[in-house]
């Protein structure tokens, strides 16, 4: 049922990006929040029970995620490539230095430090959203140490957890180090992975755990950072939702919505471009939602081809 929730959380980022609020919460911001969750889960998934057997298993391991995140996106970045050097939209700069940024992802993380934005009206990257799969390359990378060495998991939990706090009583900036920087969010992916390693005492202690600090927050600091309130309630929310759909059988579509989720994450912000070039209203969300899921789907079956035709090679 993972498909279903990833195409949920997908929709939300996506009409968020559209100035969706409920009750002025950022839906996008609970959804990414999730996504952590779940790529802590996957990943503790993939090296404890699809990899454990096989040899290389950090080099498979590294393999798979690389391929995984990289394909789809490089061909939706060359895409939009395509489509801003036809159409000048945004008034785009290409550097090399910037496209390199925006290839390789991971500097995207941090744009607030590092100029990557390749449209400059507005100031945009090539796939904005893509500044948080920055944070889960970088979260693949620790997670196997913390999936090798328990004292690893445990300190690594405890400091991630303690600079999150840190940035939500807005000692550090809270939209940077409580929501997309890894050292202060990496412990939302370690909470994936006790909960597929199905460690029920200690997912229920650190749970317990989190809920006594967000009500401190709550109570002396009223959630006044920038998105205190979104991710505290994607990990609260996030977490029995997570346990609840690991213990349910796959229904019907659930690995082509995961594949679709994963596409309308990465197209959204082009369809709404092009909608704008067009002069055609983009914050018609059936409309965005739509055309998203039609690009998606041709883009998945270019991916699926270009698999083809390697594997044949």
């Amino acid at each position: 049922m993972f498909g279903y929730l990833r195409f949920i959380l997908a929709i939300f980022v996506l009409i968020s990006h559209l100035n969706v609020r409920f009750f002025s919460l950022n839906p996008g911001v609970i959804a990414v929040t999730i996504f952590y969750l779940l790529a802590g889960f996957v990943v503790s998934h993939l090296y404890n029970d699809i990899f454990s057997n096989k040899k290389n298993k950090l080099l498979q391991f590294y393999t798979d995620r690389i391929v995984r995140i990289f394909t789809l996106y490089i061909i939706v970045a060359t895409i939009t490539i395509i489509f801003l050097l036809i159409t000048h939209y945004g008034n785009p700069h290409f550097t090399l230095i910037k496209l390199l940024y925006n290839y390789t992802i991971i500097p995207l993380n941090y744009y607030m430090y590092i100029d990557s934005t390749i449209l400059t009206n507005p100031k945009w990257q090539l796939i904005p959203p893509a500044w948080s799969l920055g944070t889960e390359l970088l979260a693949y990378l620790l997670l196997p140490l913390a999936l090798i060495s328990k004292r690893f998991f445990y300190i690594s939990f405890i400091i991630t957890l303690t600079i999150y706090v840190i940035a939500n009583i807005k000692l550090l900036n809270s939209d940077y180090f409580g929501y997309r920087f890894i050292i202060g969010v990496f412990f939302i992916f370690l909470f994936g992975s006790l909960i597929q390693q199905k460690k029920k005492i200690e997912t229920l202690t650190l749970y317990m755990l989190l809920l006594i600090i967000a009500f401190f927050l709550y109570k002396y600091n009223n959630l006044s950072g920038a998105y205190a309130k979104e991710t505290l309630i994607g990990i609260i929310v996030g977490i029995p939702i997570v346990t609840y759909i690991s213990t349910k059988s796959n229904l019907i579509f659930n690995k082509t919505l995961g594949r679709l989720s994963y596409a309308i994450f990465l197209t959204h912000f082009l369809t709404i471009w092009i909608l704008n070039y067009l002069s055609i209203n983009s914050y018609i969300i059936i409309i965005v939602l739509s055309i998203s899921i039609i690009n998606s789907a041709i883009l998945i079956k270019l991916e699926s081809a270009i698999f083809y035709k390697i594997k044949r090679k």
